[in-house]
C-alpha cells in the first residue's frame, strides 16, 4: 500500500507509492529502538458498519510501485553499469535507466528513463493530465511497457476512474508474467482497488497471497498488507480472524507501527472513536509521520478517519 500508494522508479499510488510513480512512498525507517507509550488495554470487538467516504484517499504500493523499490534501476538486471548522462547533465542529477528496454538505443533508453522520471514528478504535483500525455510520449518510444501501463493505472486510480486503473493493472501484470519482482507492484495495486472499492473479500485474497511471494520487497510492504488483511477481515465481521492476524504485530516493532493501526481499527470497529485517536496518537509519537500516513490512509479509505492526523 504508500501505502504512501500509491510505490516510480511501492501500500498505496502505492503511484502508491512510487520511487517515481503513484499507491509508493517508501516507509521510511523506523526509530531503532522505539518506547512503546502506555495504551489502552486492547478492545473486544462488538463490529458495527461503518460510513464511508464519498472520496477516500487512495494509497497505491506503499513502494516505489512503477518501478520495482530495491536496487537502483541501474543495477537491476539487464541494466547498464551506470547512468547514461551527457558532458552537459553533469549538473544535474543522472538519470536512472530503466530495465527491460535494452533491445532501445542508448538515447532512446535515456529519453524514455527522462520521460518517466517527468512523470513521477508530474504526479506528485497532481498534473494528472500532463502524466497521461507524457506516458503516452514514452509508450510511443518503448511500445507495450509494464511501467508505463502501471504509471497509468496510478493516474487513473487518482483520478478515481477505478475501471481504467484496473484494466491498466491487469495489462501491466500480463507483461510481467514470470518477473516475479516486477509482477508484484501491479498486482499490489490491483489489490488496492479492490481495497478502495469495499470489495473485502478479494482484496484481503490478493493480499493474502501477494504474502506467500519470495519477491516482497521488505518487512514495511509485508506488515501494511497484513495489516490491511486485518482491515478486510474486520469489515467482513471475521472477529476471529482478525484477533488471529493482530497476533503477527509487535509492540516493539521497529519496522511498522502495524501493532497500534490494528488495535486502532478493533476500536473503531466497535465505534470508540477516542480510544482508536490513543492508539494513533501513541504510533505518532514514535514512528515517522510518512510511515504512519500509510497506515492511516487505509483507515481514510474504510471511512474511519476523514483525513490525515
Amino acid at each position: 500500500m504508500n501505502s504512501s500508494l500509491l510505490s516510480p522508479c511501492g501500500p498505496a499510488l502505492l503511484a502508491a507509492a512510487l520511487a517515481c510513480s503513484a499507491l509508493a512512498q517508501a516507509p521510511p525507517a523506523a526509530p531503532a529502538a522505539p518506547a512503546a507509550p502506555a495504551a489502552p488495554a486492547a478492545p473486544a470487538l462488538n463490529l458495527q458498519d461503518k460510513p464511508t467516504l464519498d472520496d477516500p484517499k487512495v494509497e497505491l504500493d506503499p513502494i516505489p510501485s512503477a518501478i520495482p523499490r530495491g536496487p537502483a534501476p541501474s543495477s537491476l538486471p539487464g541494466a547498464p553499469p551506470a547512468p547514461l548522462a551527457t558532458p552537459a547533465e553533469t549538473a544535474s542529477p543522472p538519470v536512472q535507466m530503466l530495465a527491460g528496454l535494452e533491445k532501445l538505443t542508448p538515447q532512446q533508453r535515456l529519453t524514455a528513463s527522462q520521460g518517466v522520471a517527468e512523470v513521477a514528478g508530474f504526479m506528485r504535483g497532481v498534473r494528472l493530465q500532463e502524466s497521461l500525455a507524457k506516458l503516452n510520449e514514452v509508450e510511443q518510444i518503448t511500445g507495450e511497457f509494464h511501467i508505463v501501463s502501471n504509471m497509468r493505472g496510478a493516474v487513473f486510480t487518482k483520478m478515481r476512474d477505478f475501471p481504467a486503473a484496473r484494466t491498466q493493472f491487469e495489462k501491466a501484470i500480463q507483461l510481467t508474467k514470470g518477473q516475479p519482482r516486477e509482477n508484484f507492484h501491479p498486482t499490489f495495486n490491483l489489490a488496492e482497488i479492490n481495497f478502495v472499492e469495499k470489495k473485502w473479500a478479494a482484496a484481503r485474497t490478493s493480499f493474502t497471497e501477494l504474502l506467500t511471494r519470495n519477491s516482497v520487497p521488505d518487512v514495511g510492504t509485508r506488515r501494511i498488507m497484513e495489516f490491511k488483511v486485518l482491515v478486510c477481515f474486520l469489515q467482513e465481521k471475521n472477529t476471529a480472524a482478525a484477533q488471529t492476524q493482530a497476533e503477527k504485530f509487535d509492540q516493539y516493532d521497529n519496522d511498522s507501527p502495524a501493532f497500534y493501526f490494528a488495535q486502532a481499527s478493533f476500536a473503531f470497529a466497535k465505534d470508540n472513536k477516542e480510544e482508536a485517536e490513543e492508539w494513533i496518537a501513541s504510533a505518532s509519537k514514535i514512528y515517522p509521520s510518512d510511515l504512519n500516513n500509510v497506515y492511516q490512509d487505509s483507515l481514510i479509505e474504510v471511512g474511519w478517519l476523514q483525513s490525515l492526523q
